[in-house]
């Protein structure tokens, strides 16, 4: 991990500012090559690594199983492990799909500059960062 986390937002987000904010977590987190994605590859992921492919959700909404479902796919087809940042929260069936899974949720708080885990494997994330397979 990187000794600087994210600096607050005191005015939140807009979804374009999510994305960076969510890269400045990865690369906080030990995800020091993370972009975001562009082009053709903007409509796979939000962001990606060496490592880690990444969604962001800047929705006040919960997150649906449908989103953790086609993270988990998509991520297993490119070999890479599945990031689920979002601002709101998480319907419980997606949390128990994301466990199953192997999908990561985080949840990110933009105007504190907080992160939490909401699946067991974001928790891990948040208290010893991103480490490859």
């Amino acid at each position: 991990m990187t000794t600087e986390e994210p600096a607050p937002r005191p005015f939140g987000v807009s979804d374009e500012e999510a994305l960076e904010l969510c890269r400045e977590w990865m690369i906080y987190l030990g995800a020091s090559d993370a972009v975001v994605s562009v082009g053709a590859a903007r409509e796979s992921c939000d962001l990606y690594s060496s490592h880690y492919i990444g969604w962001v959700d800047n929705a006040r909404g919960n997150l649906d199983v449908d989103s953790v479902e086609k993270a988990a796919m998509l991520a297993a087809t490119d070999g890479r492990r599945a990031l689920i940042f979002l601002r709101g929260g998480v319907r419980p069936v997606a949390q128990q799909r994301a466990e199953t899974l192997g999908v990561a949720l985080l949840n990110y708080r933009a105007r504190d500059s907080a992160l939490d885990g909401r699946s067991k494997l974001g928790r891990e994330i948040v208290a010893t960062g991103l480490v490859p397979r």
